[in-house]
């Protein structure tokens, strides 16, 4: 039987929730926005957790962090000015915060289906939902993927060139997109009458 552990403090004066990504057994890393407006970064190596370290930035969201090889992470946020920012650990050293640019109104969320690809999402200030990927060599630019949610969109990845979106529609009904490898399939609605967004998660193919 599985038994949970107590609740502990990681301490930390943050303004936003936690984001949490692992690469492998026994490692998690922790990131959250200080109320300096900056990411901070704690991490457990399978006995201990690190203390709190600043990466610097001017954010208005948490990251959406995602590692697309064993070294590799990626963390994007929104900027103050409505961009969005790309920090890179590449198994050594950070990268400095990049813009890559855009006009949206709500945090980015990345995803990667197999190694070297990264997808980001996130809604515009027109509602709609915008699109932009690395493709191990170069960044596309921002595309809009259309629809009018009201909510910030839910991805996930069950299989190799395959990406799922999720996110609430005006008429509080969840709406679903997905890639199939060769193009994009029109939004569908999956009913229902919910009052916050969709989270969606895959355990397999």
């Amino acid at each position: 039987m599985t038994i949970w552990g107590g609740w502990e403090s990681l301490h930390g004066t943050m303004k936003s929730d936690v984001s949490a990504v692992s690469w492998g057994p026994n490692r998690l890393d922790l990131f959250a926005l200080g109320i300096d407006n900056a990411i901070y970064y704690k991490l457990w190596d399978g006995g201990y957790w690190s203390d709190w370290e600043s990466l610097g930035g001017n954010l208005r969201s948490n990251v959406s962090p995602v590692y697309w090889s064993s070294r590799d992470l990626g963390l994007f946020a929104l900027g103050t000015d409505n961009a969005v920012y790309y920090k890179h650990w590449d198994g050594g050293h950070w990268s400095d915060w990049e813009s890559l640019g855009g006009n949206l109104a709500g945090p980015p969320v990345a995803v990667s289906w197999g190694p070297g690809q990264i997808n980001v999402f996130a809604r515009g200030t027109d509602n709609a939902i915008w699109h932009r990927f690395w493709n191990s060599d170069r960044w596309s630019d921002w595309e809009s993927l259309w629809g009018v949610v009201d909510s910030d969109v839910s991805v996930t990845s069950w299989a190799p060139d395959r990406l799922d979106l999720f996110a609430l529609g005006t008429d509080n009904a969840v709406y679903h997109k997905w890639w199939d490898g060769s193009s994009w399939n029109g939004w569908e609605s999956l009913g229902g009458r919910l009052a916050g967004p969709p989270v969606a998660v895959s355990w397999g193919p």
